[in-house]
């Protein structure tokens, strides 16, 4: 793309943070309270890239041979991982391996060796961009590894070994690419009758389609919205992404405990609560590991027929709980292992609300901190369609300020509104 046909970008820097705070609008960086009992912070397990050169030659000790395979996303592609099937895309082949495990039937030692050489071939990557992952979907690909498929209606597992090299690589993936999020934002309210709505009930609006060069950004002087939206940049295209202006400068959120947050602290978007460390993935509910456990996680609404929110209480699902048909054998993601791994350590979790929750105590708009809950117990339920699932009972911890619901303030209210609003 041109210089001159690149869409308007939007800077948002700190500034002015006390006279924020005079014009209703409260720290986005608060401290913990010192009433606090803030939780020791344990660095979790290194997921670093060069960690999966162990986990390779574990897996190579397992029956699986050495192989050379390519480094570049380029010739990955086209890289004939499984002649037997013919020219499949790597992609491809992991979907074909999921559905298959689903039946279910197990990866036989030459299929298992394709998965090696296909998650042996991304280890070497040296640089994931933004262009390979969406032309490898390698998200999908590492996602659907760890047990996390948008089609999935029965459990399935790859290889343990798989699983740990999946989640390293993805941690790598996560870091090189930016951080963004692409807002659904469209135009205020018009006075003429509003069509008829078809569909899902929940469903997302409609991305506003007009151009870039038709819409304006929310005034950069404008101090309320400097102090909540610091250090992210703004492209406004057909559709408004959000991300992270400088990642050096984002607190990291693998730590337990409140880390730094204070209890009632509110974005306008998840960005910004990942910017602060209060959650650490942009789609995910759930925000961990299988084996240092769950940081975070957050009340979304989206599994409202099998969640059920009572404040202090929270009933809470594993990830893809929804869509299993099996009776008796849940899906367990990596994810949903990261709760029952913080379950068997004891360790509270953050926990956020954002306004799609339909419970009274979720923010009225954007997403909120609602302090530390903690595993008692889990087990298994049945959801909509028959299907197993683990439910997680979560309960507050006691020595923490009570649920704020004076957030969002009004001032926050009407920053939100600007920067959805803003034409």
């Amino acid at each position: 793309m041109s210089q001159t046909n690149k869409p308007p970008v939007a800077t948002m820097t700190v500034g002015g943070t006390n006279q924020a705070e005079t014009m209703g609008l409260l720290p986005t960086e608060a401290a913990a309270s010192e009433s606090e009992e803030i939780e020791p912070t344990f660095a979790p397990p290194t997921l670093a890239l060069d960690t999966v050169d162990g986990i390779m030659t574990k897996a190579e000790s397992n029956g699986l041979k050495p192989a050379t395979v390519p480094s570049s996303p380029n010739a990955i592609v086209t890289f004939p991982f499984y002649p037997e099937i013919g020219r499949y895309e790597p992609q491809a082949i992991i979907g074909r391996f999921i559905v298959q495990l689903m039946k279910p039937r197990q990866l036989t030692t030459n299929e298992r060796q394709v998965v090696f050489n296909i998650v042996k071939a991304l280890s070497q990557i040296e640089t994931f961009t933004r262009a390979a992952e969406e032309r490898l979907q390698i998200k999908f690909m590492l996602t659907g590894i760890l047990g996390v498929w948008p089609k999935a209606t029965r459990p399935y597992e790859f290889p343990e070994t798989f699983q740990e090299a999946a989640a390293a690589i993805l941690a790598k993936v996560e870091g090189d690419l930016d951080i963004e999020e692409v807002v659904d934002e469209t135009r205020p309210a018009s006075t003429s009758p509003a069509p008829a709505s078809k569909g899902k009930k929940r469903g997302r609006k409609a991305a506003d389609p007009r151009s870039p060069e038709s819409r304006e950004l929310p005034a950069l002087n404008d101090l309320p919205v400097q102090s909540i939206m610091h250090n992210t940049v703004l492209t406004d295209g057909r559709r408004r992404v959000y991300r992270i202006d400088d990642k050096s400068a984002t607190r990291p959120c693998n730590s337990f405990g409140h880390n730094g947050i204070a209890v009632g602290q509110w974005w306008p978007y998840r960005i910004c609560a990942l910017r602060d460390g209060a959650h650490g993935a942009m789609q995910s509910g759930i925000a961990g590991s299988e084996k240092s456990g769950a940081y975070s996680i957050v009340v979304s609404g989206d599994y409202d027929e099998l969640d059920k929110d009572e404040k202090d209480i929270l009933y809470y699902s594993g990830s893809d709980s929804n869509a299993n048909t099996d009776p008796a054998n849940p899906i367990v993601t990596h994810y949903t292992k990261a709760l029952q791994q913080s379950r068997r350590d004891d360790r509270p979790i953050r926990v956020l609300r954002t306004s799609a929750g339909r419970a009274d105590h979720c923010p009225s708009k954007g997403i909120r901190y609602d302090g530390l809950y903690r595993i008692i117990s889990d087990g298994i339920a049945k959801n909509m369609r028959g299907g197993a699932y683990v439910r997680f009972k979560l309960v507050r911890e006691a020595n923490q300020p009570e649920i704020d619901m004076s957030r969002p303030t009004q001032a926050e209210k009407d920053v939100y509104d600007r920067l959805k609003n803003s034409i």
